[in-house]
C-alpha cells in the first residue's frame, strides 16, 4: 500500500493540471444516450495526453489510481507496476472469476497530436485507439462498484504497465503467478475494432537487429583530425559503409532462407535504418524483423534460425560479396551485431476457446453487433496457452493514422454494451 501512496501522491498533481479540452468537450456535445460512454471517452481522452511509453508507465499508473480510489477500490499493485482489482460478488456461483485486460501504456505518445480534438461526430489524437481499452476498464470498475451492472463471479481487472506482447512475460505476471486468481475466462480490450474475434491466432516474434561499428583506440601520439572529412580520409572504399553493406547483407541473407517446408512460416522487414551526424559514415544501424506461423515449434525454430544467422552470417562481419572484408587492411573498427527480441505473443490453444466464442458470438447478435472472425496474433493467447478461454475485442469502430487515430464516438457506447452484456452472461453460457 506504501507504494501506491507514494506513486499517487507524486502524480496527483501532474493529473489534476491536465488539458482541461476533454471535460470542456463533454458540456458542448451529447456523443450518446449513455453518460456512461460519455466518461469512458473522457478518460480515455486524458489518459492518451499522459507520456507514454515509461518505465513502468507512473504517471498513467496515478491517474488509473486515483479514478479507483474515487470509486472505493483498493487495487493491488504488483512490482512491475502492473494493478489487479478484485470486484468481489455477494453470492459467487464457483471460486473462478471473471478477468478483463488492457495495457496502458502507448508507443504512439506524441507531445502535441495526443492532446484531445473533438468535434461531434469523431476523437482524434495519436495513441488515443491504445487507452480505449483501458478506459473501458474503468467504466466496468464504475458500474460494478455502483450497482449499475450486477454479476455472479467476482472480476478481475487487470491494468498492465508493459505491453501485452512482452517477451518477459511481466503482462500478466499477477495472473500467471498467483492461483488464487485463476479465471475462468478472460477478455483482453483494446480500441479498434468492435466486433472483431480472432478466432484463429497466429503466433508472432518481432527481432531488433543493431549493428554498430566499434571504433578503434585513439592514438596517443596523433593528434585529432580537425573534421569529419579529414577524420575518415584514412579508409578505404570498402569499410566506408560498412555498417550500411552489413545491415543489406543480412537482410539479403535472411530474406533467402526457406523457413519451412509448408510455407506456413512468414518473413517479414518492418525498418532498415542506419545514420549519423551530418557529413560522418553511419557508425550503427537498425534491422526489424516479424516472424509469424501459425505452428508454435516451426515459429520457435525460424526465430532461433534468424537469430543464429545474424549472428554469424559473413554480413555480421560487415562484407558483401564481391568486397573486402572490413577487417582487412584500412578497417576504421569492427562490426558488432546484437539481437533483441522485442515482442513475442505465441499461437493460442484454440481447443480451449469454442464455448466461450459461441458465447461471444451470441452477446453479439443480441446486441445487433457484426461478429467478424479474423486470422492474426492476440495477445491472449498467452493466457489460452495455460488452459484459459480467452480472446481479444475492441470497443470502438474507427482507424489509426500515422500521426492520429480517429474514434467513431457513437460506436463506443455499443462497445461499452458489449463489455456489460460480457460480464453479466458469461456465467450462464
Amino acid at each position: 500500500m506504501n507504494i501506491l501512496v507514494q506513486i499517487t501522491n507524486k502524480f496527483i498533481r501532474k493529473i489534476n493540471i491536465l488539458s482541461g479540452k476533454a471535460s470542456e468537450a463533454i458540456h458542448r456535445f451529447r456523443w450518446s444516450p449513455s453518460p456512461m460512454a460519455d466518461r469512458l471517452l473522457a478518460d480515455a481522452l486524458r489518459l492518451a495526453e499522459i507520456p507514454s511509453p515509461t518505465h513502468q508507465e507512473e504517471q498513467r499508473t496515478a491517474f488509473v489510481l486515483e479514478r479507483l480510489g474515487s470509486l472505493g477500490i483498493q487495487p493491488q499493485m504488483d512490482e512491475y507496476g502492473n494493478i489487479l482489482v478484485k470486484i468481489p460478488t455477494q453470492s459467487p456461483q464457483d471460486g473462478a472469476p471473471l478477468l478483463l485486460f488492457s495495457d496502458i501504456g502507448s508507443t504512439r505518445w506524441h507531445p502535441l497530436e495526443s492532446l484531445s480534438r473533438l468535434d461531434s461526430v469523431y476523437a482524434r489524437g495519436a495513441g488515443l485507439a491504445d487507452i480505449l481499452g483501458c478506459a473501458a476498464l474503468l467504466s466496468a470498475a464504475e458500474s460494478l462498484t455502483g450497482g449499475q451492472l450486477k454479476c455472479d463471479r467476482d472480476v478481475l481487472l487487470l491494468f498492465t504497465a508493459h505491453a501485452l506482447d512482452d517477451p518477459e512475460g511481466k503482462a500478466f505476471f499477477p495472473i500467471t503467478e498467483n492461483h488464487r486468481y485463476y479465471p475462468c475466462a478472460a477478455i483482453g480490450l483494446r480500441g479498434l475494432s468492435l466486433g472483431t474475434v480472432i478466432a484463429h491466432t497466429q503466433g508472432i516474434y518481432r527481432i531488433r537487429i543493431n549493428v554498430s561499428r566499434e571504433r578503434p583506440e585513439k592514438d596517443p601520439g596523433k593528434e585529432e583530425a580537425d573534421s569529419p572529412a579529414e577524420a575518415s580520409a584514412g579508409s578505404t572504399a570498402e569499410t566506408a559503409n560498412q555498417v550500411v553493406n552489413s545491415l543489406i547483407a543480412t537482410a539479403r541473407k535472411l530474406s533467402s532462407i526457406t523457413w519451412d517446408s509448408q510455407g506456413i512460416t512468414r518473413f517479414y522487414i518492418r525498418r532498415i535504418e542506419a545514420g549519423s551526424g551530418f557529413d560522418r559514415t553511419p557508425g550503427e544501424g537498425v534491422l526489424e524483423i516479424e516472424l509469424e506461423s501459425s505452428d508454435g515449434a516451426q515459429l520457435d525454430m525460424a526465430m532461433n534460425t534468424l537469430k543464429a544467422t545474424a549472428e554469424h552470417t559473413p554480413a555480421a562481419q560487415g562484407s558483401l560479396p564481391g568486397t573486402k572484408s572490413p577487417l582487412q587492411k584500412g578497417n576504421p573498427g569492427e562490426i558488432k551485431t546484437e539481437v533483441t527480441i522485442t515482442s513475442f505473443i505465441p499461437v493460442g490453444e484454440q481447443n480451449v476457446n469454442g464455448e466461450l466464442l459461441k458465447t461471444l458470438r451470441s452477446i453479439m447478435k443480441d446486441l445487433r453487433i457484426r461478429c467478424r472472425e479474423e486470422n492474426g496474433a492476440d495477445p491472449s493467447a498467452i493466457l489460452s496457452n495455460r488452459g484459459i478461454p480467452s480472446f481479444s475485442l475492441g470497443i470502438a469502430q474507427g482507424w489509426e493514422g500515422l500521426n492520429s487515430d480517429t474514434i467513431d464516438i457513437a460506436s463506443i457506447e455499443r462497445g461499452r454494451q458489449l463489455i456489460e452484456a460480457i460480464i453479466t452472461r458469461i456465467h450462464n453460457e
